[in-house]
């Protein structure tokens, strides 16, 4: 393997983990303060149309997580239909 697709491999992964220990702190915080962070990003998007600026392409550590965020929600909401 070249030396760029190790650093590449060793970034995006490092990148994965630090999504991971945000997430962890995102389940500590309050109602409150998720609520407030929601009406931020949803501001911060209204922006975006308004101005008509296209967001940055995801990186693949952005990728990555996304797919694993989006099984890890549809687990739980298996869960839930199942019930106790």
């Amino acid at each position: 393997m070249s030396h760029s697709v190790v650093y590449g491999a060793v970034r995006t992964a490092s990148r994965v983990l630090a999504d991971v220990g945000h997430l962890g702190l995102l389940a500590l915080h309050s109602r409150v303060h998720l609520a407030a962070e929601n009406l931020f990003l949803r501001k911060q998007l209204a922006l975006y149309l308004e101005r008509q600026v296209n967001p940055r392409r995801a990186d693949d550590a952005t990728r990555i997580t996304l797919v694993a965020l989006s099984r890890l929600v549809h687990r739980l909401d298996e869960d839930q239909e199942r019930g106790p």
